[in-house]
Order: C-alpha cells, then sequence, then structure tokens
C-alpha cells in the first residue's frame, strides 16, 4: 500500500503571548489533522494566553474540515487555553450555517487584532470591579441590617 500523505507546514507563531496559526490555502483532512497535531503539541509545550485560528486564506470549507476546527478548539481548551477563530469569510460563514454545522462553544473575529483582543482580555488579571460588587451587596446588607437594629433600638 502506497500511501501518499500531503506534508504541509503551517507557520505558527508567538505574538503578545498568543499563538497564532494561519492558515492562508485550502487544506484536505488529512492537511487539517497534521496542524491540529501540531498546535496541540505547541501549546502543550508552552505556556500561552490562548490560540488564535485564523481562516483567512480558506474559502470552501465542508462539514469535515468545519469538525476538525472545532475539536481542535475544544483540545486546547481541554490543555487550558481559550481558542479565537477569525477570518471567517463570508461565503465560509454562509456554507456553515447552510451546512447546520455546529457553532456552539466557539469564539471568533473579523480579524487577527480583534482575536487578539478578545484573548489578551480574559486572560488579564481580574479587576477589582467584580470584588467591590460583592463588597457593596454585602455593605448593603450590613447598612440595611445596622439601620433596622437603629430602629429597633430606637423603638
Amino acid at each position: 500500500m502506497n500511501h501518499s500523505v500531503e506534508s504541509i507546514k503551517i507557520a505558527m507563531h508567538e505574538t503578545q503571548g498568543c499563538l497564532v496559526v494561519p492558515i492562508q490555502e485550502e487544506l484536505s483532512k488529512e492537511a487539517a489533522q497534521q496542524i491540529q497535531s501540531s498546535l496541540l503539541e505547541q501549546v502543550h509545550a508552552k505556556s500561552i494566553k490562548g490560540v488564535i485560528i485564523d481562516l483567512s486564506g480558506v474559502k470552501v470549507i465542508d462539514g469535515n474540515l468545519w469538525e476538525i476546527f472545532s475539536k481542535t478548539v475544544q483540545m486546547v481548551k481541554m490543555l487550558g487555553s481559550p481558542s479565537v477563530i477569525t477570518g471567517l469569510s463570508p461565503g465560509v460563514v454562509a456554507s456553515i450555517i447552510d451546512l447546520n454545522l455546529d457553532i456552539n462553544d466557539l469564539t471568533t473575529a473579523m480579524n487577527l487584532e480583534d482575536g487578539l483582543e478578545i484573548l489578551t482580555q480574559s486572560t488579564e488579571p481580574e479587576t477589582d470591579a467584580e470584588n467591590e460588587n460583592e463588597i457593596d451587596e454585602n455593605n448593603g446588607v450590613l447598612e440595611k441590617e445596622t439601620e433596622k437594629g437603629a430602629d429597633n433600638e430606637v423603638a
């Protein structure tokens, strides 16, 4: 048996602590699986804020290819990093909707810059705003109890 497996090289690179995977050509199922494997190895080996899979070079997508990218996002999440898919063309979006492909639990962005913004904001340290709300709620409860207690003392 002579299986010729297409070998594809995608230059993954890091920017702003995120791993960017630019796909600038149409892919076979096997090539997409090779990218998936390489990507998962990189995520496992490095400490990154997240992954951007940029599909701006993909003009046609079918169910098999979308499933690979969708599962890749799930796998990256299981390894502890969020993912964003960027660069979906109107034709690809129409195909995804027409084919009724699963888009649940996927984060998308128009372009690489928007994707980086999503990932870098989601990994920034939590602001004190959420904690302040909890404190305010507690203070509000304490103030109400104090007011009640003051009313009871007066009466």
